[in-house]
């Protein structure tokens, strides 16, 4: 195994949808090839700006809604400049922030991939690791009393639990290792017990799942290839989606002290991480229809079933607080990304509401069902940089970071239908290429929102360096906090 380096290979690899057609297969095929020319992460990253649409098709409605209010939307409603810097505060009325209490730490990986724990305010800095095993993507226990995370050395790779308070002397004991199948992605339990993660596998990806205690051994759970996947809130179930679209794919609800199957739930079709309700009554995913896809919501206590046609890939997550689903999708049938307008999905209702009608890449809710963070690419011939050909030369020259493409981060306001752009930025080639491809699941279990729902942090790159910034969400004003490459805020 040649040694580890952060940013190297995404979560999973981005499979086509399953295209019945000769000349859909022809494609696939082509696609496929081109594929195998270029490092995963860069490739996917790179057909993920490629199919954008042109500045003047943006615009144009990608979802053909049955239930959809006539009203302004967030994003006519957003007073936006094409400066660099944040703007002066202006309308965003914050919700009163609840009670914030204890933790409240952000972690990050520093340059050299070793992890460190600070204060929002950059106070109180903990080392938590140091020597030879490189870390990335940690993550913090539900209760905020640890971290997880992914270490690697030329011998294999790692799960490892490290006290959050604890600093340097962690003890560095895996809970699992291996030095074929490697570890690549891990996600809390809610109730904080145990850790799953997925690892490389002869058949595909391994789901395992490990104490968090180190009281047993981890056990494999289920075998696909690609797999995402959702944790109940009482955790109890798993709902996961695996092997994308087809004949091969599966939508279940399984146990985790269980053999790794449930019952079929659909067809799954084109879509990413399946979602659960934070109270447990719906479910939502893309299904296969007749020679189409359509977003599904479904009512486990009623039945009841809400369904919305849509073009492309979907991406889609619940409100941490209510039973609205907001959702993106791409803009054309075969579209193998969900970049497009975001939309909001009214469980209960069937409404839908447009909030953005910008190409958002990605899109974060809040921690009081407020917000939605969005991550949007910039248009041609909007004054700055084409992400669409500059993106090229940043997959083939990623230790030239600064030229990469520009994004924009923008703020909503879903309960008073008000946006903010805010600014744009460069993001780090790991942020790039391996979280916003795969945002959907790393928003189950990567928290960039501080716990009260006012600030952001993000990775940056400026004046040539990786940098990590505190963003206060009505001002726009951006604070260093550190040089690294990865920070994850803690949930409480």
């Amino acid at each position: 195994m040649s040694e580890f380096e952060p940013g190297n290979g995404p979560l999973v690899a981005m499979p086509e949808p399953k295209r019945p057609s000769g000349c859909r297969i022809a494609l696939t095929l082509l696609v496929v090839g081109a594929l195998l020319l270029m490092s995963a992460s860069g490739a996917i990253w790179y057909f993920f700006f490629r199919e954008q649409p042109q500045p003047d098709e943006i615009d144009a409605p990608i979802v053909e809604a049955t239930a959809v209010p006539t009203q302004t939307t967030a994003a006519e409603n957003m007073a936006e400049t094409e400066a660099d810097t944040a703007p002066d505060a202006t309308p965003l009325v914050l919700a009163t922030p609840p009670a914030v209490e204890g933790i409240n730490r952000i972690v990050y990986v520093t340059n050299e991939g070793q992890l460190v724990a600070v204060g929002p305010d950059g106070s109180d800095e903990r080392p938590l690791t140091s020597g030879p095993l490189r870390f990335q993507f940690p993550a913090w226990s539900p209760d905020g009393r640890s971290v997880a995370a992914i270490g690697a050395s030329r011998a294999g790779g790692g799960v490892f639990v490290l006290d959050a308070t604890a600093g340097a002397d962690n003890t560095l004991e895996p809970l699992y290792v291996d030095g074929q199948q490697n570890p690549f992605y891990l996600y809390w339990s809610p109730d904080n017990q145990q850790v799953s993660f997925l690892a490389n596998h002869p058949d595909g990806m391994g789901l395992h799942l490990v104490p968090a205690d180190g009281s047993s051994d981890s056990r494999l759970l289920t075998i696909g290839g690609p797999l995402y996947w959702q944790w109940a809130t009482d955790s109890q179930q798993i709902f996961i989606h695996s092997g994308f679209s087809g004949d091969a794919s599966r939508l279940e609800l399984i146990a985790p002290d269980g053999d790794g199957t449930g019952e079929a739930i659909a067809p799954p079709g084109f879509f990413q991480v399946p979602g659960i309700s934070a109270d447990g009554r719906y479910l939502a995913y893309a299904e296969v229809m007749t020679g189409n896809s359509s977003l599904v919501v479904v009512d486990t206590q009623s039945e009841a079933v809400v369904e919305e046609r849509h073009a492309g890939l979907v991406a889609l997550a619940w409100s941490p607080t209510a039973n609205h689903l907001a959702f993106t999708n791409g803009a054309e049938p075969d579209s193998t990304n969900f970049v497009g307008p975001l939309r909001l999905l009214d469980a209960a209702t069937g409404a839908i509401r447009l909030i953005s009608n910008e190409p958002i890449v990605a899109f974060f809710w809040s921690p009081d069902g407020r917000y939605l963070a969005a991550i949007s690419i910039l248009r041609s011939g909007n004054g700055d940089i084409n992400a669409q050909t500059e993106m090229k030369a940043f997959v083939g020259k990623p230790n030239r970071q600064q030229n990469s493409p520009r994004l924009r981060l923008l703020v909503y306001d879903v309960a008073e239908d008000e946006g903010r752009w805010l600014f744009n930025f460069a993001p780090t080639f790991t942020f790039a290429t391996q979280f916003l491809p795969f945002f959907d699941q790393y928003a189950q279990s990567h928290r960039l929102w501080s716990p009260d729902s006012r600030s952001l942090v993000l990775p940056m790159v400026e004046d040539g360096r990786n940098q990590i910034f505190v963003i206060n969400i009505v001002t726009g004003q951006k604070r260093y906090l550190a040089d690294g490459l990865m920070p994850f805020w803690s949930p409480r």
